[in-house]
């Protein structure tokens, strides 16, 4: 008897082809992608960065830009990378970092900070997105296959032409949950190890919370975790912190702020 409704070959073939699209795009692209940033040396990831942000064409203080690297320095952080940091003159309550040691900050956020703290703890979390790769497996996932064909093809020029030209698209990364959280307790862990006080990263949250409009999606459909939620893990892994002041860091900080327009 012949069945009502029997699915076609073509229909299974179909069902099949989408449901391993949807495979790769979810587990082997992002697996994928992990493998790549891997092996880019750091000087290529350098090369990268620095392509990256020529092409975001930012209006760069250039003074600000050096009070910043110097804030960084002062922090005494192990790298193997060269970190920069650039102050980008733009009303933008944000800062992002790029494969190879380049942070850019703000100077939008820069201007809502009212004590070193707040910068400490921003740059090491911006610092953790650089030594952990962030940056560079994000860019690797959002751009996938042509990625990978360069890399296969040992073309890193092509590659960064590739990013390059994405510039913007790259602007506006987001990171996982897993990946920001890994950032957060990361630079806290940079604060705490200098006795910086970490309530410099729930007054950092403060700033990005007001700057948070429209429709807020509850944490569990979020790629990111909300700024409630980061304070409150924040201030549980720092409880019972004894700070201590730093001049050095308040200096530099205090320089910075006189600067800005």
């Amino acid at each position: 008897m012949k069945k009502l409704f029997a699915p076609s070959r073509n229909v299974i073939l179909i069902l099949v082809l989408l449901g391993s699209l949807l495979l790769g795009y979810f587990y082997l692209l992002p697996w994928a992608a992990e493998q790549v940033a891997s092996i880019i040396p750091k000087s290529s990831e350098k090369v990268l960065g620095d392509a990256v942000y020529s092409s975001m064409q930012e209006s760069e203080d250039s003074k600000g830009s050096a009070l910043l690297t110097a804030f960084f320095d002062s922090m005494h952080v192990a790298t193997s990378y060269e970190i920069r940091v650039a102050l980008a003159d733009d009303k933008t309550v944000n800062a992002y970092a790029l494969p190879g040691g380049q942070v850019v900050v703000y100077s939008g956020l820069l201007k809502k900070m009212k004590h070193y703290e707040e910068l400490a703890a921003l740059l090491g979390h911006e610092f953790i997105h650089v030594e952990k790769r962030h940056a560079t497996r994000s860019i690797c996932r959002s751009l996938g296959s042509q990625f990978f064909i360069e890399l296969l093809l040992g073309n890193m020029g092509s590659m960064v032409s590739v990013a390059a030209g994405q510039a913007e698209q790259i602007r506006t990364l987001s990171y996982s949950r897993q990946l920001e959280k890994e950032a957060d307790l990361g630079g806290l862990q940079l604060l705490l190890d200098r006795k910086i006080d970490a309530k410099g990263f729930t007054d950092l949250f403060a700033h990005l919370k007001e700057e948070e409009s429209g429709l807020v999606l509850p944490e569990i459909i979020s790629s990111h975790p909300d700024t409630d939620a980061r304070a409150a893990y924040i201030k549980k892994a720092a409880a019972g912190q004894r700070p201590v002041s730093h001049p050095s860091l308040k200096h530099i900080f205090d320089q910075l702020k006189k600067s800005l327009p």
